[in-house]
């Protein structure tokens, strides 16, 4: 950094000011005691404390750089940290690391750019600074013609952070990580923790580094092991540097060293030491006092501190409320619910937020000699470009991501017209909101008025939310209508995660005898498969008997049109009472599932900072959340995630008080199998998900023992139901449907939890159908083909005696298997989830997967089972030798998704065909007729 401003001085002398630096910095935060030391080592012996100043910049700048590349460089191969938020977090930091990166090369590579900007850019007290102005510009033009100088600085700067984070990983190891353990996701999380203990306040770094390192890898590592290491790796990179104090001491008062060189010339010490504390010349002072106008002098430090701190705090509530108003806004286009209180939610966390971040920048700004004016000109136009447009950048990189390209990364051209949009508002904030916030309407981004805005915008927030409210209990005749008198009572449960394979009546080790007593009272076990891997596709096919491309709900915001017909719209047009009760936020009235419900009850979670279910839609509740649960460390509770069956069952009981004595129809969601798996009885103890993404293999054990005791749990709340039903004297008169949404994985392909895969312990599920007296009933050949989630609707209708709409694409389970076509003897599943794009067609017994290429999750791009004599998919057969079979089921699931997809509902596009393309659909019972394409 010296040598490119022409400072010389040995080698053996800086190695000295460096460790020196390094142990001041130790008892600092962040680089301080580094960096100041440096600069005034440097500076006192050469003369020239704004070039010394430059080199730091920019050394400073080479930093950034350096941790970033090593950011951008692992995230590819390490960004599974973050499991299923992976992409969210790639699609708001690659933009601006890139960006960050860009603008960084950019002072590098054009330090005459930089010259012209501080020369011609207006700054705050620029006229007050000209001179030191002036001689910052010139330093900065000092390393024009040093392109290579520059390049080697940065290359080294790249090794110094790539290299640190390595040493975490070996750090890991050493106090108690796996051997086995990833080295790139490591490497990837500890650049993060290495930025953040950087720009840390805290005295080296301290807590900050840990956070970090706990919240980037503390579902890899463990807590304890991610914690200590990152402590363990600060100590063994920082304590061989407190030999500098051994340097000091050497040193004694008239040390000088053997030489330095300004411009080739020798300094004189004295000399340089006295004109180190002249920051301009003479001639500078002199033109300055000449174009200062009288009583056009800066504030008073004090005043200008806590007039910049209090305008910040104003401006960064200003942009709060923006992006939380707009947030609100967007998540209003997606129905709130039976609660709106993100409308006044949403501006105020946001306010909270940026606010203290603004007043944190003015505080910073109100270093720099500004008068009154420039204060209130300068800090809401900065403020406003330094929070409301990286934030509000970040949400919309990210909105447009997961609910325009469904969970795909907009297109380069979306992207930059973004950035380039932002890019024009900075601009606009800085020429026209400085004249804006100059004038006397610039008061709203004082503290007064804009807290003022804050509480009128809340307070019409709230008085808009307050006419959202649950619908009234509908209060039933309590008697059972003549045209319903023969019929039977219908309850649809459905037990979120849970594995066929798990349930004794399947064959399962786990105890359950009321989920099996359905059985046992004369019920039908179903092989059942499911059409997706995760909640919202899965139950969405369940309920209206329509395969995801059909439906359209495949991604996470995505919600369930009108147009489509549920199970429990059906049961209410044949004369049913209808209630439900779920607790998965995936069926949230507001996505959708409420449709033909007299009474639908979604049980939200505890939610964090008094939130509720539409501000828990926010982006930075999202962020909070996901923070809070990886750091938090201490005990967890259901409501925290979920509403248990305990609670379910005591929704159910006060529902059915009011309505076992009509014909009714009822949908009950239990989601006690899905993550955490608690200890049970309750002690805080559970395994997560959202904090442990990727757990150790040797986690396999406890975490299916955990989750077979979940099992147990609901089995025990589930015989409470069977009793009330009994106690009511409506049970023999019910048709029960046992089902579940889809399967969970414990690394028997090589992952956990669920949604990323179609293999069996994600899409075989049970079904069990008990049925009530007097119903007709299947022979017993109907269970011996697969039976799909899309078939429960049509047989729970026809079942009560309803008509089953055309639509649905299901059949009725106790039609003889012998007269059902190929379609209805096949299993298709799909999903476009996380950018994992499946596709998975099941007979009696062959299975061929598809997948992208490219899938995060690393899925082969087909594999082909033999299931009947590898029930488990642990042998995938060569699909070159079997080619003729592949090609065959192949062709037969393109079959089933373009049928599918020319059903599509309410925006999906119908697929296009020939009529000999559609007349093989008609053969193999996909379309009824193909008349129309004639």
């Amino acid at each position: 950094m010296l040598l490119g401003q022409k400072i010389e001085l040995p080698f053996r002398h800086i190695l000295g000011a460096f460790l020196i630096g390094r142990a001041i910095g130790f008892f600092l935060p962040s680089t301080a005691g580094l960096d100041g030391y440096k600069l005034y080592d440097a500076a006192r012996l050469s003369g020239r404390t704004v070039e010394v100043t430059a080199g730091t910049v920019l050394e400073k700048v080479l930093g950034v750089t350096g941790i970033f590349l090593t950011y951008l460089i692992a995230l590819p191969f390490g960004m599974s940290i973050f499991g299923e938020n992976a992409s969210l977090i790639a699609s708001i930091t690659v933009p601006v690391a890139l960006g960050v990166i860009s603008i960084l090369l950019t002072i590098l590579w054009f330090p005459g750019l930089v010259q012209w900007i501080i020369e011609n850019v207006p700054l705050p007290a620029k006229q007050r600074i000209q001179g030191i102005v002036t001689r910052i510009s010139q330093a900065t033009a000092a390393y024009r013609d040093k392109k290579g100088l520059v390049l080697m600085m940065l290359l080294m700067s790249f090794f110094v952070h790539f290299f640190t984070a390595a040493m975490y990983f070996f750090m890991a190891i050493a106090v108690g990580a796996s051997a086995d353990l990833a080295f790139w996701p490591v490497v990837f999380g500890s650049s993060i923790q290495i930025f953040a203990t950087v720009i840390g306040p805290t005295v080296g770094g301290i807590g900050i580094r840990e956070a970090a390192q706990v919240l980037t890898l503390g579902s890899l590592l463990g807590l304890s092991v991610a914690a200590v290491s990152a402590t363990l790796g600060f100590w063994v990179g920082e304590v061989p540097t407190l030999f500098g104090f051994v340097y000091w001491l050497i040193r004694d008062k008239d040390y000088r060293p053997a030489y330095c060189r300004v411009d080739g010339v020798q300094v004189d010490y004295e000399e340089s030491a006295r004109r180190a504390t002249e920051l301009e010349t003479e001639e500078d002072v002199a033109l300055r006092v000449s174009k200062t106008a009288s009583g056009s002098e800066p504030l008073p430090q004090p005043q200008r501190f806590l007039t910049a701190t209090g305008i910040g705090l104003g401006t960064g509530i200003l942009a709060g409320i923006v992006i939380g108003v707009a947030e609100a806004w967007v998540i209003a286009l997606g129905g709130f619910g039976d609660e709106a209180q993100v409308l006044w939610y949403g501006p105020l966390a946001y306010a909270v937020i940026l606010g203290g971040l603004a007043a944190v920048g003015g505080a910073v700004l109100s270093v720099l000699p500004m008068q009154k004016e420039e204060v209130r000109a300068w800090v809401p136009a900065l403020g406003l470009t330094a929070t409301l447009i990286p934030f509000g950048l970040a949400i919309l990189i990210f909105r447009l991501r997961r609910d325009v390209y469904l969970e795909q990364m907009p297109p380069l051209s979306v992207l930059l017209g973004v950035l380039a949009g932002a890019g024009i508002l900075a601009l606009i904030f800085l020429t026209l909101g400085r004249k804006f916030f100059g004038s006397r309407a610039g008061i709203i981004a004082r503290p007064g008025p804009a807290l003022g805005i804050l509480a009128a915008v809340m307070a019409v927030g709230a008085l808009a939310a307050s006419t959202i409210s649950p619908p009234d209990l509908p209060r039933g005749s309590g008697q059972i209508p003549s045209a319903l008198a023969q019929r039977p009572n219908v309850i649809l449960v459905m037990v979120d995660t849970l594995r066929a394979d798990h349930l004794s009546c399947y064959g399962g080790t786990v105890a359950t005898p009321n989920l099996c007593q359905l059985a046992r009272d004369g019920g039908t076990v179903y092989q059942g498969f499911s059409h997706a891997s995760w909640t919202k596709p899965a139950t969405a096919s369940l309920l209206t008997s329509l395969l995801p491309s059909t439906h359209r709900a495949m991604s996470k915001p995505s919600t369930l049109s009108p147009d489509v017909e549920m199970i429990a719209e059906v049961m209410q047009g044949a004369g049913y009472t209808t209630g439900g009760v779920v607790s998965n936020i995936n069926l949230a009235d507001s996505f959708g599932f409420n449709q033909g419900y007299d009474e639908y009850y979604f049980l939200g979670p505890a939610y964090l900072a008094g939130a509720e279910e539409s501000s828990s839609k926010l982006i930075l509740y999202n962020i909070v959340r996901a923070i809070w649960f990886n750091v938090s460390g201490g005990g967890i509770r259901p409501s925290d995630f979920y509403q248990d069956s305990n609670t379910v069952n005591d929704v159910v009981f006060e529902w059915l008080d009011r309505n076992s004595r009509e014909r009714f129809f009822l949908f009950v969601h239990y989601m006690d199998p899905h993550d955490p798996y608690f200890r049970h009885p309750y002690d805080g103890h559970g395994i997560a998900r959202v904090s442990n993404q990727h757990p150790d293999a040797d986690l396999a054990a406890e975490m299916h023992a955990l989750y077979n005791g979940e099992i147990e749990f609901l089995d025990a709340n589930f015989g409470r139901l069977l009793d009330r039903l009994r106690g009511d004297g409506v049970y023999d008169q019910t048709v029960i449907a046992l089902v579940a949404d889809h399967g969970e994985e414990f690394f028997e392909h090589g992952g956990w939890w669920h949604g990323l895969t179609l293999y069996e312990e994600q899409i075989h599920v049970p079904l069990i159908i008990k049925w009530a007296k007097g119903t007709e009933v299947p022979g017993a050949e109907a269970t011996t083909a697969p039976a799909r989630l899309i078939d429960v609707a049509p047989t729970l209708a026809a079942a009560a005696g309803a008509q089953i709409p055309d639509a649905m694409q299901g059949i009725d389970l106790r039609t003889s298997v012998n007269s059902r076509n190929a379609k209805q003897r096949e299993v298709y599943s799909e999903e476009d989830h996380e950018g994992n794009v499946l596709w998975a067609l099941r007979t009696g017994n062959r299975k061929l997967i598809g997948a992208n290429e490219g899938n995060p999750r690393g899925l082969p791009t087909q594999e082909f089972f033999a299931i009947d004599v590898d029930p488990h998919e642990e042998q995938p057969l060569e699909l070159s030798a079997h080619a003729g079979e592949t090609g065959n089921l192949e062709q037969h699931a393109e079959l089933h998704r373009r049928g599918a997809e020319g059903e599509a509902v309410a925006e999906g596009e119908e697929a296009e065909m020939s009529y000999e393309e559609c007349e093989q659909l008609r053969m193999l019972g996909y379309v009824d007729d193909c008349e129309g394409l004639r």
